[in-house]
């Protein structure tokens, strides 16, 4: 993932021309982006990366084999540089990702499985939309690790993605769940 740009030295890319160098890795890429914003921007911004996720998700679950975004969102260029300046940043994070993801258990990296993992995305991503506290960053990290196992077609690492996604669901839903209690409560207090 690191060394996508290095033939771009200089040029400015569109958001589509880096999907394209992702191949059919590229869902993988964008579960991974927008899953770790949507795990470390605040409350509010977090919920903002879930609309890409959506729509990535969505794709997938559709049968599409690479990602697409529509055109009137694809006309910013950004420099090529500065992507992979950014891309390098996290090079020991990524490493070490890259280290214990790896292809095995192709039986659970199949269009099917993959399928699915679409679909547990996209009900982590409209649990993101939710604005409360604990409610981007447990799915935004599971989003993330769906992604590098798709990204890696790593089998073992979408199986515990699948476990870990509803425990992030579970804690997502407990803190909506209080937050809602704590709202209506202090609401009650006004109307008796």
């Amino acid at each position: 993932m690191l060394h996508l740009l290095d033939g771009h030295v200089g040029k400015d890319i569109l958001i589509s021309d880096l999907l394209d160098k992702m191949g059919e890795r590229g869902f993988g890429f964008t579960f991974i982006v927008f899953g770790m914003l949507a795990a470390v921007l605040p409350t509010g911004l977090c919920s903002i990366m879930s609309a890409p996720i959506l729509l990535f998700s969505a794709q997938l679950f559709a049968g599409h084999t690479r990602p697409s975004i529509p055109q009137r969102f694809n006309k910013k260029q950004f420099s090529a540089d500065k992507v992979q300046a950014n891309l390098l940043k996290t090079r020991k994070w990524l490493h070490r990702m890259e280290l214990f993801a790896k292809p095995r258990w192709p039986m659970l990296t199949g269009p099917l499985i993959t399928r699915l993992a679409a679909f547990f995305c996209f009900v982590l991503a409209l649990v993101i939309l939710v604005p409360g506290p604990m409610t981007n960053l447990p799915p935004g990290i599971t989003i993330a690790l769906f992604g590098f196992a798709m990204a890696e077609r790593d089998g073992l690492l979408m199986l515990v993605s699948f476990v870990v996604s509803i425990f992030a669901f579970f804690i997502s839903m407990s803190a909506i769940t209080a937050l809602a209690v704590l709202a209506l409560t202090w609401l009650s207090r006004f109307f008796m």
